[in-house]
This record gives C-alpha cells, sequence and structure tokens, in this order.
C-alpha cells in the first residue's frame, strides 16, 4: 500500500474542489499546502475550509505545474492575506519547501496528525479523538518513517499511543516498490537464523547477486531507515505469499493481497482467525505492535503448503486485531472512545470494515472518512484544522511535536 489497496468509498474527485463546513469558525485564516503524493490544497476561512482538486504527485512536472497554478490563483484572488501556512513535517517535501519560502507564519504538521484530524473532521465526530492512521509514508518526529500508528489527537497536539515495530527499509524508496526489499527485512528480524536460506513465495524469483547485495546491507545497516509502515508489511507479506514481487503500480502488492483474501473472508468473528502477534508495552513511551510471532506463522502457512487465499484472510484479520487492541488500550487509557481509521491503506474495504465492526462492538464510535479520501488527497483538510488551532491559541508552537 503505498498510499491505496481498493475498493474505498466514494470520496474527493479528482477534479472537484470540495467544501467543508465547520462547527465552529476558526480564529485564523489558514492556507494548507497538503503532501507530495495526491496533493491538494485547503484554504480556510471563517467556518469553512475549501480544497481544491487533486493536482497529482508533485515530482510529476505537470502535477507541480497545476500546484502552482492553484498558488497563484490563490495570491491573485488576495485569498492568501493574511493567511497562516500550514505544511508536512517532511523536510524535504516539494510542498513543504514551497511553503517555507512564504513571507507568512508557517506551522509544521505531523502527516499521520492531520491524517486523523483530517477524518473526523470530515466525519464530523468531534475531537479529541483516537487515530488509527495507516499509510505507506510519513515523516515521524523522530525522523524514522511513519505508517502504523494509534494516536490519541487534539487539534492542536497529539501522542503517539502504539505504533508498529520498527524494521529497516533497505534501499529506502526502493523498498516501495520492490516488495522483496521489506520481505528480507522482516523475515531477518523474525528468522534470524534462517533468512538467508529462506526462498519462500517471490523470493526464489529475485536474483541472487541482487539479494546478497541487500543481505549484506541490511547486517551493515547501510542506506536501511527505520519504518513503522503498514504499507511496507503489506507489501513484506505479499512477496513472502508470492503475490507480487513487484510494485510496478500503486498499491499493487496491497490489492493482490486484498484480492486473494476476498472470497474466504467473512467469518462472523474474524478475531479468531488471527495470528499470533504481541503488543509490548513501554514503561516510557509508546506501545510496539511486534508483528514477528505473524510473520514466522506466515512463513510455516508457506511451507505447509497452506492455501495463500487462507493466509491472506488471516493476515487482514490479524492487522484488525493488533490495530483494534492498541486503540482499545489508548481508549481505555485517554477515556475518549471515538476513533478515526485514515490514512491510504483505509482505500481497504476488509481492514475498513474489519476495523470498523470490532471497534463498534467494543462500544467505540468510529469516524470515516466522507468527501475526502482517507489518503493524502485529505491531509490538507486536517493540516488547515491543526494549522487554525495551533496559533488561535498561540503564535508559537509546533504541531509537529508530540504532547
Amino acid at each position: 500500500m503505498n498510499d491505496a489497496a481498493s475498493s474505498s468509498p466514494p470520496a474527493a474527485g479528482a477534479t472537484d474542489s470540495i467544501r467543508v463546513r465547520l462547527g465552529s469558525p476558526m480564529t485564523t485564516n489558514v492556507l494548507a499546502v497538503g503532501a507530495d503524493l495526491k496533493n491538494t490544497i485547503a484554504l480556510g476561512h471563517g467556518s469553512e475550509i475549501r480544497i481544491t482538486a487533486v493536482h497529482g504527485d508533485l515530482a510529476d512536472s505537470s502535477s507541480y505545474r497545476r500546484f502552482h497554478a492553484s498558488m497563484d490563483a490563490i495570491h491573485a484572488g488576495g485569498e492568501d492575506d493574511a493567511c497562516v501556512v500550514a505544511h508536512d513535517l517532511h523536510p524535504t517535501y516539494l510542498s513543504a519547501t514551497f511553503a517555507r519560502r512564504l513571507t507568512r507564519q508557517k506551522v509544521a504538521i505531523q502527516h499521520h496528525h492531520a491524517h486523523a484530524v483530517s477524518c473526523a473532521t470530515d466525519s464530523g465526530v468531534p475531537l479529541p479523538i483516537v487515530g488509527i492512521v495507516c499509510d505507506g509514508t510519513g515523516y515521524g518526529t523522530d525522523g524514522a518513517i511513519w505508517g502504523g500508528e494509534v494516536l490519541l489527537c487534539h487539534a492542536e497536539s497529539f501522542r503517539r499511543i502504539a505504533h508498529l515495530d520498527y524494521f529497516p527499509l533497505p534501499g529506502g524508496d526502493a523498498a516501495a516498490t520492490w516488495t522483496w526489499r521489506p520481505a528480507l527485512a522482516l523475515l531477518r528480524a523474525a528468522l534470524p537464523d534462517r533468512w538467508h536460506s529462506l526462498e519462500v513465495g517471490a523470493l526464489a524469483d529475485v536474483p541472487s547477486a541482487e539479494r546478497r547485495i541487500v543481505e549484506r546491507q541490511l547486517d551493515a545497516g547501510l542506506n536501511t531507515p527505520r519504518s513503522s509502515s503498514l504499507g511496507r508489511l503489506f507489501d513484506a507479506v505479499a512477496c513472502i505469499t508470492g503475490l507480487c514481487l513487484h510494485n510496478d503500480f500503486e498499491g499493487k502488492a496491497a490489492i493482490a493481497l486484498q484480492t486473494a483474501a476476498e472470497p474466504q473472508w467473512g467469518s462472523e468473528d474474524v478475531i479468531a482467525e488471527a495470528y499470533p502477534y504481541e503488543i509490548l508495552r513501554e514503561t516510557d513511551g509508546p506501545a510496539r505492535i511486534d508483528w514477528r510471532p505473524m510473520i514466522r506463522a506466515i512463513v510455516a502457512d508457506m511451507y505447509a503448503r497452506l492455501d495463500v487465499s487462507l493466509i491472506a484472510v488471516r493476515f487482514h484479520s490479524t492487522v484488525v486485531a493488533m490495530l483494534a487492541s492498541a486503540a482499545e488500550q489508548a481508549a481505555r487509557e485517554s477515556g475518549f472512545h471515538r476513533v478515526a481509521l485514515s490514512g491510504g491503506c483505509f482505500h481497504n474495504v476488509l481492514l475498513r470494515a474489519g476495523l470498523r465492526d470490532v471497534l463498534e462492538a467494543e462500544g467505540h464510535t468510529v469516524a470515516l472518512h466522507d468527501r475526502v479520501s482517507c489518503g493524502d488527497a485529505g491531509l490538507s483538510l486536517g493540516q488547515a484544522v491543526i494549522a487554525a488551532a495551533v496559533t488561535g491559541q498561540s503564535l508559537e508552537g509546533d504541531s509537529g511535536k508530540e504532547d
């Protein structure tokens, strides 16, 4: 899941702007420049936030020109007068670089905080809220690549309650394209005595010379940024099960896993089908969701020649179980029983519906996206709300920092 799987509900159209009404007016006008993938810009005045059509991925020159054209139109209309500018915390995003050059007050906002607040605002569920935010990539406050997060979110701040335990991404961005790269990283962590010799699933199709290079890279820790990304976990499992070796279009591996699971999905109690996992509680800091027992069990099922569709069902069930368990703990600790599901992984209908059903059965109110995308196209809405809250209470502060 680079930022997607399939079967998402209707959301923000690629050609239409969207207006979102707020329950109470903002005290600060805000211009939010979104993320670099599926970029949108949000302009907030009073009780309304207007979100542009999707410009596309800003690394593409035509998409970047569309982004500039929207910014020029906003400036020509005087709509950015006295606006606070909100941008992603990522230090090298093109959108953030553009924003930092503007002669306005700026607020840097953590990616997953913006996702959760976007979902709460879009669905009309009040903050604070527990956010389950899962995607491919988002810059974390510790410099790692986040993407499997349980957060307690206020409008102006957040606290990280739990996350998928970190794993290395050999080659950085290349790990989002070649699923065998995160697969090797997870196998090395889960099966340290066997990982060099394992050839499960699509790993058998990896050229031996390329594999040896990445194995040495992992052993030496060279160009292996840490990640808690659920998107990369999906990619790795798609490789281990033989469903996808190469993401030659966005979300290919995740779609393959979902498609494999769909025929056997529908157990009344999906938790009963889950693989083992652990939630490692920390005395200081967020809990860590340990996926290693699940990876070991999936490898065992592959060697036992279990039907891949059943492995895919059990994998989805495990993701639902471990995220629901972490969110339940966050709700108990905070006393807030509202949960937002956001991030591109929630284009996956099995993951979205499974978590909603489990959480609602436990008595929680579940917020889902309605008018804007759960992916990065909806990010600017959350950025606008957070920046207005931060600057409304203080002219200082950075909502990219945890409370």
